[in-house]
């Protein structure tokens, strides 16, 4: 009996840590502006507001917890937006939370999510923690290479989750490359003992906005055992 009420006692002192949920119907106006850190605008960047629930973790404290999205919205041409946004009553934390890589790669974003602590006010956040991105078309020339497949690795570009190149055939890869820096774009694959082999190639900064082009040709001696 003793054990039990121990045991009730702790319950009741880990449900009395939990963060109760906001109540609903609040209305809080969010804004802001995006751009890299040269001050271009980050265009049609969607921004999310996530509501949060706060559980226990087993060390006897607590955390917030994603639930859902509640309302979203996307920058204009200036990179500013706005939302306005109402608790539901099933959250006991809201946060604005910045989409980092859209599908068209067109910037790519260091933002963490950002927790609104004075809801029914306004909230400001503004961030310059993006990088602007363009698009380069790079011709990769086989030239008779005996293992494959191959996987292509580059920074700012998406990976994808299975090789890439499976034969000798030319092979024409997109990426999403910052216009003012060399470039590194990265071959990888295994040997058959298992062992990974790289094969890296760098090319200058394009200094241009518009879709430019390399070529490259790959052979067996660029790669070299990791």
């Amino acid at each position: 009996m003793k054990n039990i009420l121990i045991c009730i006692s702790f319950l009741l002192v880990l449900v009395s840590c939990e963060k109760e949920n906001v109540q609903s119907g609040i209305q809080t106006k969010v804004s802001g502006t995006l751009t890299n850190y040269l001050g271009a605008p980050i265009v049609n960047a969607k921004v999310k507001i996530g509501e949060f629930k706060n559980r226990f973790v087993s060390d006897g404290g607590s955390t917030d917890y994603f639930s859902k999205y509640i309302d979203s919205t996307y920058t204009n041409s200036l990179g500013e937006y706005e939302i306005t946004f109402t608790t539901t009553g099933e959250g006991s934390s809201y946060r604005v939370i910045i989409e980092n890589s859209p599908t068209d790669q067109s910037y790519y974003g260091l933002n963490d999510s950002v927790e609104i602590k004075n809801l029914g006010d306004s909230f400001v956040f503004n961030s310059i923690q993006f990088i602007k991105l363009y698009p380069c078309d790079v011709t990769i020339n086989m030239n008779s290479i005996s293992i494959l497949p191959i996987s292509i690795y580059h920074k700012t570009t998406r990976q994808l989750r299975n090789p890439e190149i499976i034969s000798n055939t030319m092979f024409l890869k997109r990426i999403y490359i910052t216009n003012n820096e060399i470039q590194k774009l990265t071959f990888q694959r295994i040997k058959p003992n298992g062992k990974y082999q790289q094969a890296v190639f760098t090319f200058p900064a394009s200094n241009s906005e518009l879709l430019t082009t390399q070529n490259i040709t790959l052979n067996e001696s660029d790669f070299i055992d990791l």
